[in-house]
């Protein structure tokens, strides 16, 4: 990460596509992105082709292409809106709009580029406004598409035409492309090279390009993270904030991490290190940046916390890029994630032991005040119940089977209750798996994980440990299905 930025302003780009041929290279992007990875579009342009299309069909299925080949949506709005509306002729040549837009990303055949000469052999203008952005590159607040009426056009696939002129759809789409983001580049075939072509659908280079540019936190290798703590270190073999964003010029370094909550839940996580001045970045699944921080849990330690909504998210172990305020650029850190909830919490990633599949579903949850609220974070000295239930799968129902309980130690000890209530250690090469119960399965069985426990009285002042809740049926026996996010309890003095 830079040093925050004070300035927002909004500059404007402007690309052309024309008619002449091109040389060959890969897909090009720029890191400039509509945040959350989707945008409106007002598609309402009147008039018909020669082959009787509709301007307004062929915008709508150019932006129904990089919808469904994509990660980026296209939402296309049916009505017209002006796509010159709030531009000045000045922007062109300083860069900057005098005006600020309307917000509202439309297109339509005119003159002129709202103002300016198209120049020689230009088909269309795609005008694109920006906003600066902590995180990378820029994000795009609008996008308006502009084709010269003063060229011949026809709706048709296949080769280009002389006789019936240039197709509409393939400029189109081409102008989507700049619209989402994209930039010119000269692969053969490729719907974005910066000359038409014979290509009138997207071709893998193209979505190569745009999922590069949208695949956000997935451009960097990433680690799944739960709650509880865990520890990293910043290095100069990592990712950087660059790559991670598809562009840009920020060169911090960053580790990433994936979570995903099953239902709304207030999240706290705290990154703090003896050395790197910590920046958190919390994201959602599409990159789109929720909230940064770099100093609210004290000193150059950094802490987020939301309530946020079902879904997946990234979360960015990051520093800053150069000179640093405190602390170093890259060493080791440690991050804590913990929940504050008042029912127990969804435990996605179903999973079995031997590769099967069950419409099983789990939650779990940590509590010191009998399931008044619950949060994974307790003293040593709290009495700590961890709870859990299983939804069984419906085929498993009244069936003959059992329950099993299993604690995943830091070490990477596995201990599982046996019937006695006594946690054992377990080898999984062993062809037994101790149960905690032995039952007729009901529709929901509740498991009772840990009951009135005080750390300190086992002579526990600080332990991470993990839980696993699952069931099998008798006559499957080696097989089990559990949830792969675990109930994490996390203990301090």
């Amino acid at each position: 990460m830079k040093k925050p930025k004070i300035m927002r302003r909004k500059a404007l780009l402007i690309a052309a596509l024309g008619l002449s041929c091109a040389t060959a290279y890969a897909y090009n992007v720029s890191g400039t992105k509509w945040p959350g990875a989707a945008t409106h579009l007002y598609i309402g342009m009147p008039g018909t082709a020669a082959s009787g299309v509709t301007w307004s069909e062929a915008l709508h299925r150019s932006a129904l292409d990089w919808t469904a080949n994509t990660p980026f949506t296209f939402n296309t709005i049916s009505s017209y809106k002006d796509p010159c509306a709030g531009y000045s002729a000045n922007s062109q040549s300083t860069g900057f709009p005098d005006g600020q837009g309307d917000g509202l990303n439309g297109a339509d055949f005119t003159t002129t580029v709202c103002g300016n000469d198209y120049g020689t052999n230009v088909l269309a203008v795609t005008l694109v406004y920006t906003e600066s952005n902590l995180l990378g590159a820029f994000d795009i607040t609008e996008a308006d598409v502009v084709f010269n009426v003063n060229s011949r056009f026809d709706i048709y696939d296949g080769t280009i035409s002389q006789s019936r002129g240039t197709d509409f759809e393939r400029v189109a789409l081409h102008e989507l492309g700049h619209v989402i983001g994209m930039s010119h580049e000269q692969s053969e075939p490729s719907i974005m090279r910066a000359t038409i072509g014979n290509s009138f659908t997207l071709q893998d280079d193209d979505i190569a390009g745009a999922t590069a540019l949208y695949t956000g936190f997935r451009n960097c290798p990433y680690t799944d993270l739960s709650f509880g703590r865990r520890t990293g270190s910043l290095s100069t073999s990592d990712c950087t904030v660059q790559e991670l964003m598809g562009g840009g010029d920020d060169p911090s370094l960053v580790d990433v991490y994936q979570f995903t909550l099953a239902q709304p839940t207030t999240v706290n996580i705290d990154m703090t290190s003896p050395t790197l001045d910590s920046v958190l970045v919390l994201m959602t699944g599409k990159s789109e940046v929720i909230e940064i921080d770099d100093n609210s849990a004290g000193a150059c330690n950094s802490r987020i916390n939301r309530t946020l909504p079902a879904g997946d998210y990234a979360l960015l172990a990051n520093t800053f890029a150069g000179e640093s305020d405190c602390g170093d650029t890259f060493g080791p850190y440690e991050i804590t994630m913990s929940y504050a909830s008042n029912a127990l919490l969804g435990l996605p990633g179903a999973a079995s032991l031997q590769g099967g599949s069950s419409g099983a579903s789990f939650s779990g949850a940590v509590t010191t005040n009998n399931g008044q609220s619950y949060s994974n974070l307790v003293r040593s000295t709290q009495s700590v119940d961890v709870a859990g239930r299983i939804t069984v799968d419906p085929v498993h129902q009244g069936q003959a089977g059992f329950i099993v309980v299993a604690a995943l130690l830091a070490d990477g000890e596995i201990l599982l209750r046996d019937t006695k209530g006594q946690l054992i250690s377990y080898d999984p090469q062993s062809a037994n798996i101790p149960k905690f119960k032995t039952k007729t399965l009901a529709a929901v069985e509740s498991v009772d994980v840990l009951t009135d426990t005080v750390p300190v009285q086992l002579g526990i002042s600080s332990i991470v440990v993990d839980f696993l809740i699952g069931y099998g049926v008798d006559s499957n026996p080696h097989e089990l299905y559990f949830h792969s996010a675990p109930i994490n309890l996390t203990v301090s003095p």
